[in-house]
């Protein structure tokens, strides 16, 4: 039987709550003594007259948005487990899914936003729920989420 290799996957959709989903995987994979797989998935599912801007339009705007996260977790938490990020061409529910069967733990943040789009990320969340091989953590969107990933004040 060949062995997996162990890892915490995280979803970057370039939330507030990504980098926060980030932070909580780096933590656990240093508590595990194992490596992050940050994935974008790209181009974004079913996104169809919901009135967003959407954050990338090409796969290397989604790969910068990637770099753009892992860069401003890094900058906080310097000395932690690696990351290994990647950009996949896939639908978000199936590949994160997919990718949980050689994961230790799923890390998904929960977006904010117009109705449209919790609807969208509810779906994806309810799909990893449902379907992730591996235990799946969901980190809420909240303030400190957005004063980590602007710099601003938290609401403490």
């Amino acid at each position: 039987m060949a062995r997996r290799t162990s890892s915490i996957v995280v979803s970057i959709d370039g939330g507030y709550a990504s980098t926060a989903a980030l932070e909580l995987a780096l933590h656990e994979a240093e508590l595990r003594g194992t490596h992050v797989r940050a994935l974008v998935c790209w181009p974004p599912e079913a996104r169809h007259d919901d009135g967003e801007v959407l954050l990338c339009n090409t796969h290397a705007q989604a790969a910068d948005l990637l770099d753009i996260v892992v860069e401003t977790v890094r900058g906080r938490h310097p000395d932690t487990a690696p990351v290994v990020g990647q950009v996949l061409h896939a639908p978000a529910s199936a590949a994160l899914v997919e990718a949980s069967a050689d994961a230790d733990l799923l890390v998904l943040g929960s977006t904010a936003g117009t109705p449209t789009v919790q609807h969208h990320s509810r779906r994806i969340l309810m799909h990893c729920l449902d379907l992730a091989i591996s235990p799946v953590v969901v980190v809420p969107w909240t303030f400190d989420a957005l004063a980590a990933r602007t710099g601003g004040p938290s609401a403490r």
